[in-house]
């Protein structure tokens, strides 16, 4: 059975032949679906999975992060599944309204923005910090405001003004090798210091928790890590086999590869740093090594890319509560998409200049917006139109 009902499919058959041609154009074919999906899951949240395994205890963090894969996967999946009794687009925000009326919508937009805006925001500062890394190997040091500013207007804010997610699916796959490079890089760079000095002694690792308030500042990233209900809506709603069997298969893959890659980041970082172990994981590789250093390249390459990603639910959120337009079918004008888009960016730098710190933004977001958007709201929403359908 489709995920969607007919009447919000990209191409009406009354339109006419044209309309459907390009709505089957703005489709998105499986691995294009996966290389999105996780370019949500994956970022400046891959970078701080290592400093929350060392708060939150081996034993404890692989349980937690296995764990925040399977429900958010489930409760992604809930969310569609809801839009379909409700008979609404699940890439907008209609579930909200349908199930609680305006109030409803509006929160809704409140939290998928604000989820996308805090992600969009700490990939401003990891931007800075992989350039300034790379720039203190060269001999230059910039201040931190100046390399703000200099990697949010060069590198950050032009990809955001891309429309269509066909577009961006090519430099999705970039994105995405760009992790797969950063996760290479650190772990050979891992695999050479525990060569050289042995596998930490089993009393200088935590196994547990040191303490609950450590135990439950992990925890918010651990469930961050893979919130992709914001922007997985929009993905999975304009792909071009959209039966539930396909959509299942496409998301348990992208939820699994996210996963593995988590493991061995945050654990080989963690076996190697220990108690040094930063918010940032790449801080605490020296700057003057190889690896670390094309680490940081590829660091560049992925969360510039994952900025724009990250973008999207913000402006799908934003755009159909002001305009009452479906930027996920790209029906908004251009001056209304290109002014939001404006505005959005600037937010995104004006903030990240105010808060600098990334492992607090990453707190932040996933012990506020992500328990709401992962875990509360998908849950209410499918018993409100369960209930009354």
């Amino acid at each position: 059975m489709s995920l969607r009902t007919k009447q919000f499919s990209l191409a009406f058959s009354e339109k006419g032949d044209e309309d459907d041609e390009a709505g089957s154009e703005a489709r998105q074919t499986n691995p294009e679906a996966i290389v999105n999906l996780l370019n949500n899951c994956l970022g400046s949240g891959l970078l701080g999975v290592a400093s929350s395994v060392k708060k939150g205890g081996v034993i404890a963090s692989l349980i937690l992060i296995l764990l925040s894969a399977v429900l958010n996967r489930t409760t992604l999946l809930l969310n569609l599944k809801s839009c379909l009794l409700a008979g609404v687009d699940p890439a907008t925000t209609e579930i909200g309204q349908v199930a609680f009326g305006k109030p409803g919508k509006l929160f809704m937009v409140l939290l998928f923005t604000s989820l996308g805006f805090f992600c969009m925001v700490s990939y401003v500062d990891a931007s800075a910090d992989a350039v300034g890394g790379l720039l203190k190997f060269g001999g230059y040091d910039f201040e931190k405001t100046t390399l703000l500013v200099g990697c949010w207007l060069i590198m950050l804010v032009p990809p955001t003004f891309m429309r269509s997610l066909k577009m961006v699916a090519l430099l999705s796959l970039v994105a995405f090798i760009g992790g797969v490079v950063v996760l290479v890089c650190v772990l050979c760079y891992c695999g050479m210091e525990i060569s050289k000095r042995g596998f930490p002694a089993v009393a200088d690792v935590n196994w547990m928790p040191p303490s609950i308030g450590e135990l439950f500042e992990a925890l918010p990233i651990f469930l961050l890590i893979y919130s992709v209900q914001a922007g997985g809506g929009v993905i999975l709603a304009t792909m071009q086999d959209e039966s539930s069997a396909n959509i299942s298969k496409v998301t348990t893959q992208s939820f699994g590869i996210a996963l593995l890659m988590d493991y061995l980041m945050g654990f080989s970082c963690y076996f190697v740093f220990l108690d040094d172990t930063q918010g940032d994981v790449l801080n605490s590789m020296p700057s003057d090594s190889v690896l670390a250093i094309i680490a940081r390249v590829a660091l560049v390459d992925l969360v510039v890319l994952s900025y724009m990603i990250m973008a999207i639910p913000c402006k799908v959120a934003m755009i159909d509560l002001i305009f009452g337009k479906n930027e996920a079918m790209n029906e908004a004008s251009p001056a209304q998409f290109y002014g939001f888009n404006i505005c959005l960016n600037v937010a995104a730098l004006l903030f990240a200049l105010a808060v600098s710190d990334l492992a607090m933004i990453l707190d932040i977001n996933g012990a506020i917006c992500t328990n709401f958007v992962a875990f509360i709201l998908p849950a209410a929403f499918y018993m409100r139109v369960w209930k009354e359908p």
